[in-house]
């Protein structure tokens, strides 16, 4: 079995300096099981989070590759248009923390580019195999026996904040392999509209942007 981690590196391989956007609908049409049925986050030993829906963002830092005005961790400007100094890249598998929840990243600095699977939705399990389902009056997560899957991504922000600060090995990708029948071919990608910009985030309203980055495990957990 290949490890997410293999996964990631393979991908890397991949990209190319010609890469275009339909090459990159291949890759992530591959990529997407690894998440959604090659494992689940340990959150140190209470709780399990596994991903039900995925999306994928990816920003070339070089004028003629693919860019992804939403990106968040990129350099030159940030998703309002403000003017950033150099970011550093991320090493593989970085939790990121952001306005929008949290992503998986998968940068390249030698090939200068920027990709993210953003946890869209998600199941999260204790360690007695109880649901855990967000309560927006309170702001925490209830117990219940009955299946449920959460789907704010901003939640899990909540939830995970905190955690990886105490000491390393708080939060973990586990490798573990379920059965999956074939996944979908993506939809497109929650709330994300098309740009007038390709490195400044300036949506276009009632125009959806048409990448189909964003796909979803059809079995429950």
């Amino acid at each position: 079995m290949s490890t997410l981690k293999e996964k990631l590196e393979d991908f890397e391989k991949q990209i190319k300096e010609t890469t275009k956007q339909e090459d990159l609908q291949i890759l992530f049409e591959k990529l997407a099981p690894a998440f959604l049925y090659g494992g689940f986050i340990q959150v140190r030993e209470d709780y399990k989070v596994y991903i039900r829906t995925v999306e994928f963002y990816f920003h070339s830092e070089k004028p003629n590759g693919v860019h992804d005005p939403i990106v968040y961790h990129r350099n030159k400007r940030d998703v309002e248009g403000n003017v950033l100094m150099e970011v550093p890249y991320f090493p593989l598998l970085t939790l990121h923390a952001h306005a929008s929840g949290f992503d998986i990243t998968f940068e390249n600095e030698k090939i200068e580019y920027r990709a993210s699977a953003l946890i869209r939705a998600y199941e999260v399990k204790d360690k007695n195999g109880k649901y855990l389902k967000w309560d927006k009056e309170k702001r925490m997560f209830l117990k219940t026996s009955d299946y449920w899957c959460n789907t704010q991504s901003t939640y899990l922000y909540d939830m995970l904040n905190g955690f990886a600060l105490e000491k390393e090995n708080n939060i973990i990708w586990v490798d573990y392999l379920r059965p999956h029948t074939i996944s979908n071919k993506g939809k497109n990608r929650q709330n994300v509209f098309q740009s007038e910009s390709e490195f400044v985030y300036k949506k276009i309203e009632g125009k959806r942007c048409e990448r189909s980055w964003s796909f979803t495990r059809n079995e429950i957990i």
